[in-house]
């Protein structure tokens, strides 16, 4: 489970996310736009409800500035393996803590 969340969520999510629906966007429109945009519809498709959809927005966002700034997936596909690997970590040690 820790390594579909580090490594092939990653992956597959910003390839999808920022490598095809935000290069496709940002060839149509401004950095902002886009940037929401296409977080908007990361945001959605995580299915988190709508008091969590608003996180994982500003992530996307973060992903898409990332993408943005260094033009390649590189950054944001770190980024988003070192966000959830910590998440990951985190929830394992407050689950062993509590059982």
């Amino acid at each position: 489970v820790f390594l579909l969340a580090t490594v092939w969520a990653p992956l597959c999510e910003e390839s999808i996310f920022r490598g095809a629906l935000y290069r496709h966007m940002r060839g149509r429109a401004g950095i902002v736009v886009c940037a929401v945009g296409s977080a908007l519809i990361f945001g959605l498709c995580h299915q988190y409800g709508p008091v969590l959809v608003f996180p994982v927005v500003l992530l996307g966002v973060n992903f898409a500035l990332l993408r943005e700034s260094r033009g390649s997936l590189i950054a944001p596909v770190t980024a988003h393996a070192l966000h959830n690997g910590t998440v990951a970590i985190m929830a394992y040690s407050v689950i062993r803590l509590i059982s």
